[in-house]
């Protein structure tokens, strides 16, 4: 059954209302969706987002900088999938003694595969994704981790099959408590904006590993790709010029690797905090093995599930199949999710992780 998170109300990542977050226009808004969703890769992008918007190219340049001094925007750069360029990542559980925390983190934050780490509430506390070249062994890596942050057991719980990923924040439908409302067990309604191009990446995305060959220029590119973009009138110059080639040439590789699958997209992190989004579950759940693919696909539909992956399981130690990410305002929202995934699914095993603290969260960089 459900079980009421275990650490003090001190610890729990606050949902009130938090005075620190900017005071955002409904321009700024708009702009932080495109930047999510819609981001145009071209040679003057801020000057077509500012002609859809009926602003000027200076105007949206100078807001994105403001975005980004205000903590808000994270980074604008390509997202790219890492298993479909050649990598493999996985999640990992440590069970860490309490005492042993910080040091642990810092061990496994100082591991350059390492790009998010969150203490959780559970006996298996901190919580990493780490992304490695083909050429390592996940085993031997986070052996080798896990030794030197003296932890006591951990899980490894690499991917199965995705169901879902794709961070999107609708920073403009925020009358609204919570997007359930439109939420049914039918994945094509996952994306209310039906204009947009932001797609969710499902296992229907992934390429076979006998398929994946990246060149060496796709490698290069794709160093100067995964840099935060420059908030400058042409923000791809410099990374053509770095390459040798046009600009143009430059934007045709994108619309190629997001053809290909190699990019989900070229798009702009938050601050989910900063951006109103402020709590986040990593809701866990015992599915049937027979019942899992529908159950993944139920999950999926619903707008604040950002990922939804099916794991595997350790008999008698860790029974939990299906991993879900959710984003929400505050606690009440995510709660609701939680219930409503619950409710549509019929399972009625499952917990609620809430993230205590954030170790580290970057973007992994591939090829360096």
């Amino acid at each position: 059954m459900q079980s009421a998170p275990s650490e003090p109300a001190s610890q729990k990542m606050s949902s009130k209302p938090d005075l620190s977050l900017p005071d955002l226009s409904l321009i700024d808004k708009k702009i932080l969706n495109i930047l999510q969703t819609d981001f145009p890769t071209s040679i003057r992008p801020f000057q077509e987002i500012g002609s859809g918007l009926g602003i000027t190219e200076e105007e949206v340049i100078n807001k994105i900088i403001n975005l980004k001094q205000a903590k808000v925007i994270r980074q604008i750069s390509a997202i790219f999938d890492s298993h479909n360029i050649g990598y493999k990542s996985t999640l990992v559980a440590f069970n860490v003694p309490e005492d042993k925390v910080e040091d642990a983190a810092s061990v496994i934050n100082a591991h350059n595969g390492v790009s998010h780490n969150y203490l959780r509430n559970n006996p298996y506390n901190i919580w990493f994704t780490i992304t490695l070249p083909p050429d390592k062994d996940f085993d031997e890596e986070i052996g080798l981790i896990a030794n030197n942050a003296k932890a006591a057991d951990y899980l490894i719980l690499p991917t199965l099959k995705l169901y879902k990923i794709g961070v999107n924040f609708d920073m403009i439908r925020e009358s609204e408590s919570s997007s359930l409302a439109n939420a049914d067990s039918d994945p094509a309604n996952i994306d209310s904006d039906k204009n947009s191009k932001f797609k969710y990446f499902s296992q229907d995305d992934a390429i076979e590993d006998s398929k994946i060959n990246i060149s060496e220029f796709e490698k290069n590119c794709i160093r100067e790709l995964q840099k935060d973009l420059e908030i400058v009138p042409e923000p791809f110059k410099n990374a053509a010029s770095n390459l040798n080639i046009s600009q143009e040439m430059l934007l045709s590789q994108i619309d190629k690797f997001i053809a290909e699958k190699k990019m989900r997209r070229f798009a702009c992190v938050l601050h989910h905090q900063k951006a109103g989004f402020s709590y986040n579950i990593m809701g866990i759940w015992k599915s049937k093995e027979d019942e899992a693919d529908k159950n993944g696909k139920i999950m999926s539909s619903i707008n604040e599930v950002s990922h939804c992956y099916l794991r595997p399981v350790y008999p008698g130690k860790w029974e939990y199949n299906i991993f879900t990410m959710i984003h929400t305002k505050n606690e009440e929202e995510a709660l609701n999710a939680m219930n409503k995934i619950a409710e549509l699914t019929g399972i009625k095993d499952y917990d609620s992780l809430i993230s205590t603290k954030e170790f580290k969260k970057i973007r992994v960089k591939y090829y360096v």
